[in-house]
This record gives C-alpha cells, sequence and structure tokens, in this order.
C-alpha cells in the first residue's frame, strides 16, 4: 500500500540563467564556464564541498589523454592546476597539465574559483524533482534543512553524474553493458597516512627487481595487481589469501598512488564490488559502504602485516560517496557510439578530444580488433557538442560522464579530462543560449569550441 503525499505550495528560489544541478567535476566547471560568461548562476550540491568523484570520492588522479602533450581541453582546468601548483598540491609529473592532486585543496580551489565568478552555492541540498511544460523544465524541487522548495532558471544543466534530473523530466537513457545488463563495478577509495615513503620505496624496488615485473613504480609509490595479469606485488596477494589475511576479491584490481603535498600519503583505488547490478540502487549502495570499510580495514591489516613502511599507517579518510565507473547515459541530440569512438571520430562541433582507451572494469565487451581507427593524422576521437543536449528538451542539457553516449564509448570519456571539458563547454553553451534570448540546441558547438580556445584551453598544438 501506497502514500500521497499532502498537496502544497512551495516557496520559488528564482532569477537565475542557469541551474546547475550537481556540484562534481562537470558541475563545478559548467558553473564556472557560465558565471564567466555573465550568467547568474546557481549550483545545487548535495555535499558540503565541490568536485564530486574527484574530492568526495578520492578519485585523486586525472588519467592522461594518450595524447602528445596530454591536453585537457579546458581553460578552467589550467587555471585550477595554477592555483594547485601554487599551494604544492599537484605532481609535475613531466606535463604541463599534471595527474595527480590533493583532493581536499582541489575542492576548496572550485570554490573559491566559484564564488570568485559570482555562482551561487547550496550545499547540502538535494534534487528531487523537476517542474516541466511542453519540453520545457521550468523548475527544478529540491530540499534541504530549509525546507522544500522550486528552483527556477532559464537553462538546467544535469551534472548529477547518474542523470538523475534528466530521468525525473522523462528523458529517455541507455544504461549497463549489452552483453550482462550490469553496470560497471563500483569502488569505495580511501586514503592511508602515516607511510614511511624510503622504507616502502627500497621495499618496492626490491621486490621490483626481484619478480621482474610491472606494476610499481617506486619513485613515485605507484603499485596495481589484477587478477588478470602478473604484477610485481601478485604473489605478495597470493600468499595473504592462501594464509586467509586477504579474500579473492581483493586481488581483482587493486591500485595505489602518492597524494601531492601530503607526506607519508597513499590514496588507493579499491576496494571493487562486482555484484552490484543498478549503480542507482539505494540499498545497494549503502550495503556497499558498509561492505566497503569491512574491506578496507582487512586491506588496512594486510599492508601492516606483508608491507615495510606501514608499520605506522594510519586510515586517514574514506570516501562518503560510492565510486561509480557507470549508471544511465541520457539520450541527446546525438549519441557518441563505441565505434565511432575507437574509430577516431571527429565532429564539426566537437568539444573534447581524448584517446584514453576502453576502460571496462569486470567482464569486457567483444569488440576485439573488428573496428579500425581513421588514419587521418589526429590519433583521437572528438565528443560533439550535441551530445550535452537532450533529447526532447528545449532549455535541459546534460554534462559529465551521462551524456549522450552508449556504454562502450561512456567507458573511455567518463575520466575526468573530458568531463571537465564537457561541462565547461555546456555552462558556455547555455550562458550563450540566455544571453541570445535562444534555446543551447541554437548555439553552434564549433563556435563553444572556438570559445574554449580563446580562453586559453589546450586541445593541442596540432589541433586543427
Amino acid at each position: 500500500m501506497g502514500f500521497i503525499e499532502k498537496q502544497r505550495e512551495l516557496p520559488v528560489n528564482g532569477g537565475y540563467d542557469v541551474v546547475v544541478i550537481g556540484g562534481g567535476t562537470a558541475g563545478a566547471f559548467a558553473a564556472i564556464a557560465a558565471a564567466t560568461e555573465g550568467s547568474r548562476v546557481i549550483l545545487v550540491e548535495q555535499f558540503g564541498k565541490l568536485g564530486g568523484t574527484a574530492t568526495v570520492g578520492l578519485v585523486c588522479p586525472i588519467m592522461h589523454a594518450h595524447i602528445e602533450g596530454n591536453p585537457t581541453c579546458s581553460y578552467i582546468g589550467k587555471i585550477v592546476t595554477e592555483r594547485l601548483r601554487a599551494l604544492g598540491a599537484c605532481a609535475e609529473n613531466g606535463t604541463p597539465n599534471p595527474t595527480a592532486f590533493d583532493p581536499l585543496i582541489l575542492s576548496i580551489v572550485l570554490e573559491q574559483l566559484a564564488v570568485e565568478k559570482g555562482v551561487k552555492i547550496l550545499y547540502h541540498t538535494y534534487f528531487c524533482d523537476t517542474v516541466t511544460e511542453n519540453g520545457k523544465v521550468t523548475g527544478i524541487i529540491v530540499e534541504n534543512k530549509s525546507g522544500r522548495s522550486v528552483i527556477s532558471g532559464k537553462v538546467y544543466i544535469d551534472c548529477t553524474g547518474d542523470g538523475d534530473v534528466c530521468v525525473r523530466a522523462g528523458a529517455d537513457y541507455v544504461r549497463g553493458n549489452p552483453e550482462t545488463g550490469y553496470n560497471q563495478p563500483v569502488s569505495l577509495r580511501y586514503i592511508v597516512a602515516g607511510v614511511d615513503f624510503e622504507k616502502y620505496g627500497a621495499f618496492m624496488r626490491r621486490v621490483c627487481e626481484e619478480t621482474k615485473l610491472g606494476g610499481c613504480s617506486p619513485d613515485i609509490h605507484y603499485a596495481a595487481v589484477t587478477s588478470n595479469g602478473k604484477w610485481a606485488f601478485t604473489h605478495i596477494f597470493d600468499k595473504a589469501i592462501e594464509n586467509g589475511d586477504l579474500v579473492p576479491d581483493d586481488k581483482v584490481y587493486w591500485q595505489s598512488f602518492t597524494v601531492p603535498g601530503r607526506l607519508g600519503a597513499i590514496a588507493f583505488n579499491n576496494p571493487e564490488f562486482f555484484d552490484l547490478k543498478d549503480a542507482t540502487d539505494a540499498e545497494g549502495l549503502s550495503s556497499i559502504q558498509v561492505q566497503g570499510k569491512t574491506a578496507i580495514l582487512r586491506q588496512m591489516a594486510f599492508y601492516k602485516k606483508y608491507f615495510e613502511g606501514f608499520e605506522t599507517a594510519y586510515l586517514a579518510e574514506i570516501s562518503g560517496m560510492v565510486g561509480i565507473r557507470e549508471s544511465r547515459n541520457i539520450v541527446a541530440d546525438y549519441v557518441l557510439s563505441g565505434e565511432e569512438m575507437l574509430a577516431k571520430a571527429k565532429f564539426e562541433d566537437a568539444v573534447c578530444i581524448s584517446n584514453y582507451p576502453v576502460d571496462i572494469h569486470g567482464k569486457t565487451l567483444q569488440f576485439g580488433n573488428k573496428i579500425q581507427a581513421v588514419d587521418d593524422g589526429r590519433p583521437y576521437y572528438e565528443i560533439p557538442y550535441r551530445t550535452t543536449l537532450v533529447k526532447g528538451f528545449e532549455n535541459l542539457m546534460v554534462a559529465g560522464r551521462c551524456i549522450g553516449a552508449d556504454f562502450l564509448a561512456e567507458s573511455s570519456l567518463r575520466v575526468m579530462h573530458s568531463v571537465r571539458a564537457l561541462g565547461e563547454a555546456a555552462g558556455i553553451g547555455a550562458a550563450f543560449a540566455v544571453n541570445e534570448g535562444v534555446t543551447p540546441r541554437d548555439i553552434d558547438g564549433a563556435r563553444v569550441r572556438n570559445h574554449m580556445l580563446q580562453l586559453g584551453a589546450d586541445f593541442g598544438k596540432d589541433y586543427r
């Protein structure tokens, strides 16, 4: 038996040009970009900091674009890097676009940038529903400690990562591995501090030399182990599993990175969980939080017993959110396919380029070598602006990993440099539309890209 909620009149918080829902990587960049163009922007965020997966989720490295020079296609990204560098919170790893960063400092930098540009940030606020009429969003319903209310604006950008706003509005979407129906596996990341880097580095060098295997870099204290290969640390995991100190799932995917600016700190990209079919299921996500902490304590005991340098190490932080690689992808005016991604397709309205590979955890799709990349001298694929325009809606956009893309394409574009650029492009497109009294669909994506370039976005030295 269900219950009918009592009808009530809700107060309206209006007067905004652009409403951004979700203050993760894409959302923060969208809000900053739109405000930079003069729009009145409100950013709705469920946590108390910006950055989402990168900060609350502790996904500390920005994966390399796999293009010479590592272009990130974002002018805001360059500003963020400059500020992180000034604070000693990013690694210099031989590229103008460092990949490792301190997640706490990043959250502060994003917040400061947003405030400086005039973005109104509404923290600890949950999106509940949309108010729509004839293919147009007229408001979103939110709830926080002040109660339930409606926020209204001219253009709405869904940066929730899961396409929550679009789904509540009635947009179509796809989800899951087409072979299994499962979303990609999820993780719960954590940071360990108090590691004796000198001792741990010497231990790693000895293991690497003895095994003659890869998967570890003593100079930056990076290491990895997976179940589908032989790595320098594999035998240590095997011994721990045999002794009952680990379980087999602990070995399926394990990865560690140092955290710039934090002496003796290492971030772990695990434990990973494979049985959650729906990455938007509330009970399932809650269960992962519980299971994850148990697994983290088990892994922490393993480090202290088997890794030299962890004798005085301690748990410093556990992610406040489950790390989701893929959930829903919204049907947009253009849906990027995996075949196009693998073939290095190009688009006139491109707003991001990437050569990041297929990155499907768990069972891999059997696409093999059936698709050959076009040899046009530009070894990357492009993501068109049209993937941010929600099909059937005149003022609703989507940015981040949940743009218009199929499962295979999403497995590549879901990484941070891509979603930064997509958020930036959506914010600019929304602001242009508001300034000119048109819809985001009326804005030429090539114009958005050119504006990004004019503001300093790096698309590579030989782009077009």
